[in-house]
């Protein structure tokens, strides 16, 4: 037999379903129980590593990874670092992206373990036939591991969520100027097919060196594109012709960022055409 002790009685519920659906979609024999409110009894007469295995760990990762794990982020994130609620919330989508690995842009990404690699490794070692504790004991003695890389995860997190601040502020402090200032250059043409040209409103190409001399009248220019992003700051101009096979490329969004409705998107075949008229 199994006991399982947990602090609230929510939780006891919790995993006391997810284990009575998991358990009856098995031809296996069984017992499960609970306890008054915050106690969960199980009984396997057989084969009890498999069920532990393959019912008992995949429930309680389950209700770790779902229930806990963005609870014990916040709570890190408000003892730790003192961020109160409405920022937790904004941290914590990034903690998960890393956690799941999709944050590519991030050099500490590969250091990052999956939470359920953790979770399951420290529950198949510690479950067996026969063992009575506290769910609340085994998160303290026996997910160290876990709980130190969700507070690595967080400090990440947070540098993530300052730098998507700052680049939200710049973005917005940009646009402001564009739309604050004299287009220089009514329209401009781009062509990006692997490297970005640009074209003045006669299609003449605007030279690196005139593009540097435009770049000089915007302020903070350090902080983004020098090439590309802050001459047409300086230039403002009331149509961006974007001619290109993608969209998907972190400057093309920072150009559409700041440009809105001013960039218009066009395909290669159409830069040619423009240009034979």
């Amino acid at each position: 037999m199994i006991e399982i002790f947990f602090n609230e009685p929510i939780d006891a519920a919790y995993v006391y379903e997810r284990l009575q659906k998991r358990l009856k979609k098995q031809s296996r024999p069984y017992f499960l129980r609970k306890h008054k409110t915050n106690t969960i009894l199980i009984t396997f007469p057989q084969n009890t590593e498999d069920i532990i295995k393959g019912i008992l760990v995949p429930t309680l990762v389950q209700f770790i990874l779902l229930r806990k794990e963005d609870k014990w982020m916040q709570s890190i994130l408000h003892t730790s670092f003192f961020y109160e609620e409405d920022e937790q919330h904004q941290i914590i989508p990034i903690a998960q992206s890393l956690l799941r690995g999709t944050r590519r842009s991030v050099p500490n990404q590969k250091k990052i373990r999956r939470s359920k690699i953790l979770v399951t490794n420290a529950l198949f070692q510690y479950l067996k036939d026969g063992i009575s504790f506290s769910f609340e004991s085994f998160i303290t003695f026996r997910l160290k591991e876990y709980y130190k890389q969700l507070a690595y995860v967080c400090e990440i997190a947070i540098d993530e969520y300052k730098l998507e601040n700052e680049y939200q502020n710049l973005i917005e402090n940009l646009r402001q100027q564009v739309l604050k200032s004299d287009s220089l250059i009514p329209n401009v043409h781009i062509v990006y097919d692997g490297k970005f040209t640009l074209y003045d409103h006669l299609l003449l190409p605007l030279s690196r060196e005139r593009l540097k001399e435009y770049g000089k009248l915007v302020e903070n220019r350090e902080y983004i594109d020098n090439e590309l992003i802050v001459p047409l700051a300086a230039i403002a101009p009331k149509r961006i012709h974007l001619y290109t096979s993608t969209v998907d490329l972190a400057l093309i969004v920072t150009l559409q960022n700041i440009f809105q409705e001013r960039v218009l998107i066009h395909t290669l075949q159409e830069f040619s055409q423009e240009k034979s008229k």
